[in-house]
């Protein structure tokens, strides 16, 4: 089954939340950082997450972020329950496009970018490497999606 976007949900926790009770901007890269973590898993690979996704091993792979933004449109407040919605924007040789949509009852509060590169350990350095086929064929990119 191919897979081109993935859905969670986290609540603003007080920890989260500056002195007017709206989540500091920091969090919500945070929260993208799960939601690509939570995609990889998705994915359903063989073997351990840091196979695929975090590994340092020579035989594990790591995607390290070469570009990450947010755009903030309205503030979530303490307790809100975030709509965390992710997909595949552009599937390269080396590398993945994910868009992040955060809502909260259906209005967008704010909306991300991750690129990452995938790579592997080469004496102990991070080595761009070919998206391998076992990943590459689980994922597409999303359509209808914006």
């Amino acid at each position: 089954m191919l897979i081109s976007e993935h859905f969670l949900q986290r609540r603003v926790e007080f920890h989260e939340t500056d002195r007017a009770g709206i989540i500091h901007f920091s969090n919500y890269f945070k929260h993208m950082d799960t939601a690509v973590a939570e995609f990889f898993r998705t994915l359903d690979l063989p073997g351990p997450l840091t196979r695929y996704w975090g590994g340092t091993g020579e035989e594990e792979f790591d995607w390290p972020y070469v570009s990450v933004s947010c755009e903030f449109k309205k503030p979530a407040q303490f307790d809100d329950l975030l709509q965390i919605h992710i997909f595949v924007k552009k599937i390269g040789n080396k590398s993945m496009a994910f868009e992040i949509s955060f809502t909260r009852e259906s209005e967008e509060l704010a909306r991300g970018q991750v690129h990452v590169v995938c790579c592997k350990s080469v004496n102990g350095q991070p080595k761009s490497h070919v998206i391998p086929g076992e990943i590459r064929d689980r994922i597409t990119v999303a359509s209808g999606c914006s």
